[in-house]
């Protein structure tokens, strides 16, 4: 498409609706030639898809920033026919990379569901995610994404049987960083986390335990207050309270002593024991943690041993906790001198539930994978062992039954059951029970891919590596039983042996195996001693992913398949942006400006105090909340009365409004369009910044090139400190753009439009469709700008606080506030005549005749103050640039830049930086965006806005 682009001067660039079939009117690039090059051939095929749109007027353009996004690239802008154009969600968006709906996720409590099955529930879920490099964590999720099919969609499939379906733009862990899907090939090694859980099922709100089972009533009081009572199948802390057991059970006791009660769990791992901790947390109980040596005797049946260790504990000594888990069933006391059984209610559990039970139990008491002494290719049959008074044997063998009742449930086979005399002790002979799981490979595999193990990271690492090898194993040995059938049918043919080797010899199917094989008509065959032993498989299979549980698999195929279905994505709250999805592990605005009459010598002594106070006083990060609790009216009024909210209740002043596009509320705004699930997504969310390229930077004047313009907007000299603050609707904005993306899709079926791509899903302006996203995208335009002030309110009281002058003093006014993703009807000279026209601006910034345009630089460079123009009018439909624009996708900037070593780089040349994480450093490196100074020298030579 590039080759297409006609000259027209050195800063604009025409693609002459001739360019291609379909396109209604020209469109336009306003960029130099340093920045064309740059560009991506994707966003130029864009701006002619939206050129082919109904009512669209010529031309649609393209900025200097402008780069591929969802539907319509950021850094552009159309305009459409009031009477006969559209109105469209996504030319006002995001971007999306998604996965079919049949996708199962693995949860937090270990169940796998259907992505497209958390819509109603993804506020409530955490997910498993991970720290690609040293350990499995837990994550909120952000945003539910469901979006129709615009891309193409590829099933992977690997060598140990994984496979999912996803878009070609889908990241994939690999050797080599996140990948997309559409750049992944035969060589690649893809991440996968062998663990699989089981199905969901939904428990039901039968209750286990009420207040009549709690003896002391002011341990009802606690349990009410918490939660934890009534406790029901369903009750969301009851998943905490069961991996609780089930590890306090084996490596835990609980103790009533001097009218207190104390539950205590044990461990070589410090770090297991935080996960116990922040379990304990969950269910609204502190604990403390504590280290000790040890020495320990005892008089086994063969000699005494003695030893020497360390030992971590984790205790929480509060009566309603110990009541509460005694009146459930745990056994308290010496549990080797007490009869006990699991309890009734657990047997009737969900399998999810019985799961995490056992993998908890299991953390604390279930021999670790091993491989044979001397062997290393088969493993030991997993043991199972406690210690019973000999008065309590038979109760001992009744309790070791009913676990391998639970674990026929899981399809997992368990040989028998064995005693032995283990120790004599002060309260008399000891015996140890063992029961015995098959060694089976499939019987392993089901034993450490559903149930596995809660609260050890070092048998859940050696459980999925050994997962992994075991079904490598399988595949090499069903190979060699497939040759050894050949072989003895080709025998029967009249081949000769030695055309048989040559046929079907391989890395695993050897001469001298098909030889014997002919000789002694072999019909099953061991592994291949040319396979790896698992501590070599664990070394080379694991590299570089610390003992996450993750393991390297190698791709076996990737075809592009027909795909009609709507396809989802998440948006999580961690900093390490994954989820693992089907074994996978795969990843998932505005401006405003003040003043202050500060200089930056006045300001740098204090620079440091100052970012650190602006940190701590603005919230930022992914899935941040802010310190405003919106009451549902509250945030009502937001999304209909913006900025004006805002100052009625002291976040700001009158005169912020006059310096505000819009006055900081666009008129005609409906809450009752936009759904309960974007307002639940935005009540915690104002007066926060969020992640990404959204940011608060304070910055000094360095150059002026219109002083007269700047005097205007109270910028007098050079050294005068500003401070430029962007950011968006949140979680609100996006969600609006989603309800309604599905919304006009429908739409764009029922009213005949056919589109040149399905991102550009929209309805009729004046349709009830169209009309209905209008009102709700002022809402959350009102909800942005209105986010941006209480923010600013924010800034000027943290420059109150470390410089000791009120912000008045300071001459903290709002130089401007601003737009970037919006739609309006605006009225422009269209072939001479005046007439409204429908204008969507994507990353794009108005530039009316006198109004400040704000330019967000990438770090480390310059921002810009430019004006708007009377040639904006002519040419841009009023507009100009909003930033650098991208070159890299987020994904490859992390991964190929350290945030590290750039916070030290900034920090050097006397920057002071505060991030939630590194990570998004690398993110927003100046390297991952168009040279600023290129893109502002476009629009000033252009003359659509000019440098102030």
């Amino acid at each position: 498409m590039k080759e297409k682009l006609q000259k027209i001067n050195d800063y604009e660039w025409l693609i002459p609706k001739t360019a291609r079939e379909g396109m209604n009117v020209d469109a336009k690039i306003i960029a130099n030639k340093k920045i064309i090059d740059m560009m991506e051939v994707e966003a130029i095929q864009q701006l002619t898809n939206v050129a082919c749109m109904p009512g669209v007027i010529e031309p649609v353009l393209g900025l200097a920033d402008m780069h591929f996004g969802y539907g319509l690239p950021m850094g552009a802008v159309s305009a459409f026919d009031y009477e006969t154009g559209i109105i469209s969600s996504g030319m006002c968006g995001f971007d999306i990379n998604c996965l079919s709906g049949d996708s199962k996720i693995l949860h937090e409590f270990g169940y796998r569901k259907e992505i497209k099955d958390f819509e109603k529930t993804f506020t409530d879920d955490r997910i498993k995610c991970l720290n690609p490099t040293s350990k499995v964590k837990d994550t909120r999720i952000k945003y539910f994404m469901k979006f129709p099919v615009n891309k193409k969609i590829y099933k992977l499939k690997t060598e140990t049987g994984e496979e999912i379906t996803a878009s070609e733009e889908h990241p994939f862990f690999t050797k080599n960083g996140m990948k997309k899907l559409g750049e992944l090939n035969e060589k690649d090694e893809v991440s996968i986390f062998p663990f699989e859980g089981v199905e969901y099922e939904e428990p039901t709100d039968e209750v286990i335990l009420n207040k009549e089972a709690i003896a002391n009533k002011n341990s009802v009081k606690e349990l009410e207050k918490r939660k934890l009572l009534p406790l029901a199948y369903n009750s969301p802390k009851l998943p905490y309270i069961i991996k609780l057991m089930g590890f306090l059970l084996g490596d835990g006791c609980a103790y009533f002593s001097k009218g207190r009660g104390s539950v205590s769990a044990y461990s070589k791992n410090a770090e297991d024991l935080e996960a116990v901790k922040a379990d304990m947390l969950e269910c609204g109980y502190s604990a403390s943690m504590s280290s000790r040596k040890r020495h320990h005797k005892i008089k086994t049946s063969y000699e005494l041993v003695e030893f020497d260790f360390v030992e971590n504990v984790v205790r929480c000594n509060v009566n309603s906790l110990y009541g509460l888990l005694e009146a459930l069933g745990l056994p308290t006391e010496n549990k080797v001198q007490k009869k006990f059984l699991l309890p009734e209610w657990l047997m009737k559990a969900p399998l999810w539930q019985k799961r995490l039970f056992l993998a908890a139990f299991f953390g604390a008491e279930l021999s670790s994978p091993k491989t044979v002494t001397k062997h290393g290719y088969n493993f030991y049959g997993p043991v199972l062992s406690m210690n019973k008074a000999e008065r309590f044997i038979e109760n001992g063998k009744e309790f070791l039954l009913q676990i391998n009742s639970l674990l026929k449930e899981f399809g997992i086979e368990n040989s028998s059951i064995k005693e032995r005399k283990e120790y004599e002790g002060k309260h008399g002979t000891t015996y140890r029970l063992r029961l015995q799981i098959s060694s089976l490979n499939e019987n392993l595999i089901k034993l450490w891919s559903k149930v596995g193990f809660e609260y050890n990271k070092e048998r859940r690492f050696l459980a999925n590596a050994a997962v992994q090898y075991l079904k490598t194993k399988n595949n090499i040995i069903i190979e060699r039983e497939s040759a050894i059938r050949k072989a003895l049918a080709l025998k029967q043919k009249g081949m000769r042996n030695v055309d048989i080797y040559k046929q079907l010899q391989s890395k695993y199917v050897n001469e001298r195996f098909l030889e014997r094989t002919l000789m002694e008509l072999r019909i099953e065959p061991r592994i291949a001693f040319k396979f790896e032993k698992f501590n070599e498989f664990i070394a080379k299979n694991t590299e570089g992913l610390g003992k996450t549980g993750q393991v390297w698999s190698k791709m076996l195929s990737k075809e592009e398949i027909p795909f009609s279905k709507s396809v989802y994505d998440f948006n999580v709250e961690d900093e390490h942006h994954n989820f693992i999805a089907n074994n996978f592990v795969v990843s998932n605005c505005g401006v405003n400006s003040i003043r202050t009459n500060l200089t930056i010598e006045e300001v740098k002594p204090k620079l440091k105090e100052l970012t650190t106070t602006l940190f701590k006083n603005i919230p930022c990060g992914v899935g941040s909340k802010g310190k405003l609790r919106l009451t549902k009216e509250q945030l009502d009024e937001v999304l209909v009365k913006g900025c004006k909210w805002a100052v009625a209740n002291s976040y700001g002043v009158k005169e912020d409004l006059k310096n505000t596009e819009e006055n900081g509320c666009m008129e005609g705004a409906d809450a009752s369009k936009v759904s309960q699930l974007a307002k639940d997504r935005g009540k915690a969310q104002l007066g926060t910044l969020g992640a990404g390229n959204h940011f608060l930077e304070v910055e000094a004047v360095s150059d002026i090139y219109d002083a007269k313009t700047a005097k205007k907007w109270g910028i007098t000299k050079q050294g005068q400190v500003c401070i430029l603050l962007h950011c968006g609707s949140r979680g609100l904005g996006h969600q609006v753009a989603t309800d309604y993306l599905e919304i006009h899709e429908k739409a764009a079926q029922k009213y005949g439009i056919k589109l040149p791509d399905r991102q550009l899903a929209c309805a009729p302006f004046n349709s009830p469709e169209g009309q209905d996203y209008f009102k709700a995208m002022k809402g959350a335009v009102n909800y942005s700008f209105t986010n941006r002030l209480v923010m600013t309110q924010w800034i000027r009281e943290s420059f109150e606080k470390v410089f000791g002058k009120t912000w008045q003093e300071m001459d903290m006014h709002t130089v401007y506030g601003l737009c970037h993703n919006v739609v309006k009807v605006e009225e422009h000279t269209i072939n001479g005549k005046k007439q409204s026209v429908i204008l969507h601006r994507k990353g794009a910034t108005r530039a009316f005749p006198g109004v400040p345009v704000l330019i967000a630089g990438s770090m480390g460079t310059s921002s810009y103050m430019l004006v708007g123009t009377e040639k904006a009018m002519e040419k841009s439909f009023g507009s100009s640039v909003h930033g650098a624009g991208r070159v890299m996708s987020r994904h490859s900037a992390i991964h190929s830049m350290s945030g590290k070593d750039i916070k030290k780089q900034l920090e050097a040349k006397g920057e002071c930086i505060e991030c939630t994480h590194t990570d998004v450093l690398a993110e927003e490196a100046d390297a991952a965006y168009k040279p600023i100074d290129e893109v502002i020298e476009s629009v000033h030579m252009a003359g659509i806005s000019t440098k102030v």
